[in-house]
């Protein structure tokens, strides 16, 4: 057998194979032996019949296999010959069997690459943090206000407007006809809300109780229900009744309402700052973190190899598809395939890999590890943060199987705080209204590099999922990521406010409907 190896782009090699035709004609005899004793040709016992006649028989099976198993056992020789270990399945291609001559073919497969990171210090970022103030901690009470409204029956009479609540019946025609699912009784909507089709709730601002009303709309071109896109419609709209927007005072009670453990204010807003302070801490890291690995990236030139890429686009392309089938849309209706949408993210997917390799080898070069006492620490932190026993915390991780990806995330923080030691990280404390302007710029220039996580697994597939409040569940092989932290902090955040039902508006306000399909977005 003779081979030739050669490296090709995207930490790929493409090996080349001669076989000489006897290999081959040595592998169809024993398949021939193989299937033997199990063909039956009339006249003959089992195992008797003539091999000629057999071999004729089965030529195209006997072929297939005996070509199967010579590639099979020429690129195990070969790897194990040549000390290569492939990552992905290897792909055969220009194969040429003709009589008597040699075979040949070629394989592509990927590996891991050999990583040389020359340049990984000396690089300038600039790391905003956003400074606290009492503004913004006000700021933060009145959203939880705002999210703990109720409604209360209109009693002056007045005609409604944006932020009402109103309960109404309507039917909905198109070309006088009606539609399945245009109509419903008793149905409470928020005007402004923004649920139903465009025109529809700003034609009911300004309806008194009782009143009936034609409202025209057209619906959208891209809609759910396609017998209905670009369509005109009238709804006949009856008020039934009209509730206004109550909010709660800020005080003690609502403390205690918000937040159990708080039994006054002022703990609530020590609370809140607590929160605001671990998500800007987390936040600001995170941003800088991403700009180093992205001047990183840049300075180290490196190949990727291409499963990784393809498997984390299609991760990412799932997340995207799945975000349409939440909202209740159809994408491949909207023209776009899981294809079109893998494709739309390799350029994305690859800059993750490529950071991910990069802390990757970082932390295999200076021997960065995560002790039992960096997850001890962990725990407790997040213990003091949420106010909750850090054993508590430990178990919840541990029996979701976590406790490794948040190794991993831990592990991505010490490589930070490695890099930090050897770049140039000047910090400015800015305001949050800077701040945002800031992040919104960042993520316009490099949506991926603020947005998202690198973590990758040494072996085979690399995850970003970064919605959970917890480390992403991960495959025993290792993975790497630096934001696990600030997941935590966002969990912090929402445990201020632990009321999270508008019971008024959910329970009180929300009359009973036909079954329907409402007419939203």
């Amino acid at each position: 057998m003779k081979t030739e190896i050669k490296d090709i782009e995207n930490s790929q090699k493409e090996i080349s194979f001669e076989i000489p035709y006897k290999s081959f004609v040595e592998l169809s005899d024993k398949e021939l032996e193989k299937i033997l004793p199990t063909v039956k040709v009339p006249g003959f016992r089992p195992g008797k019949a003539p091999l000629d006649v057999i071999r004729k028989q089965h030529a195209h099976k006997i072929k297939s296999n005996a070509i199967e198993r010579l590639i099979s056992e020429s690129m195990s020789e070969s790897f194990v010959t040549n000390e290569i270990n492939p990552l992905s399945q290897p792909t055969v291609s220009d194969m040429v069997f003709e009589e008597n001559e040699p075979i040949t073919f070629k394989i592509r497969f990927d590996i891991f690459p050999k990583l040389t990171l020359d340049n990984i210090s000396d690089f300038k970022v600039d790391k905003l943090y956003p400074e606290t103030t009492d503004k913004d901690i006000d700021k933060t009470i009145e959203d939880i206000r705002e999210r703990h409204m109720s409604h209360e029956p209109v009693t002056d009479g007045r005609a409604t407007i944006s932020g009402d609540m109103v309960v109404m019946d309507f039917l909905g025609k198109v070309d006088n006809i009606p539609f399945p699912g245009g109509e419903a009784k008793d149905f409470s909507l928020v005007l402004g809300s923004g649920k139903f089709i465009p025109g529809f709730e700003d034609q009911v601002i300004g309806m008194k109780q009782g009143e009936v009303r034609d409202i025209t709309v057209t619906f959208p071109e891209v809609y759910q229900e396609k017998s209905l896109a670009g369509k005109d419609a009238v709804f006949t709209v009856t008020i039934n009744g009209i509730k206004e927007q109550k909010l709660p005072k800020i005080d003690d009670e609502f403390a205690k309402d918000i937040d159990p453990k708080c039994s006054t204010l002022k703990e609530l807003k020590v609370r809140i700052k607590k929160a605001l302070v671990a998500e800007a801490d987390n936040s600001s890291r995170h941003v800088a973190y991403m700009k180093l690995l992205k001047l990183l990236s840049e300075g180290n030139v490196f190949d990727v190899p291409y499963s990784f890429v393809r498997e984390q686009a299609e991760r990412l392309a799932y997340n995207s598809m799945s975000q349409f089938h939440s909202m209740g849309l159809d994408p491949e209706s909207m023209g776009i395939n899981p294809q079109m949408v893998i494709d739309r993210h390799i350029g994305q997917a690859k800059e993750q890999v490529k950071h991910a390799l990069l802390i990757n080898e970082i932390s295999r070069m200076h021997g960065i590890k995560v002790e039992e006492s960096d997850i001890s620490e962990y725990f407790d932190h997040h213990a003091e943060l949420q106010d909750r026993d850090a054993l508590e915390i430990r178990s919840e991780i541990e029996s979701g199987n976590q406790l490794e990806a948040l190794r991993n995330d831990l592990l991505g923080h010490k490589v930070y705080d490695y890099l930090a030691t050897v770049n140039k990280i000047t910090e400015k404390v800015v305001s949050r209204e800077e701040y945002d302007k800031y992040l919104k710029e960042q993520m316009d220039s490099n949506a991926d590099a603020v947005e998202s996580k690198p973590s990758t697994k040494k072996a085979k597939s690399i995850d970003t999922d970064s919605k959970d409040s917890k480390p992403a569940k991960t495959a025993k092989s290792k993975t790497v990521s630096e934001d696990g932290e600030s997941k935590e902090s966002a969990k912090v955040a929402k445990s201020v406010d632990n009321n999270k039902d508008d019971k008024e508006a959910t329970k009180k306000s929300t009359a009973k409907t036909t079954k329907t399909t409402k007419p939203t977005k």
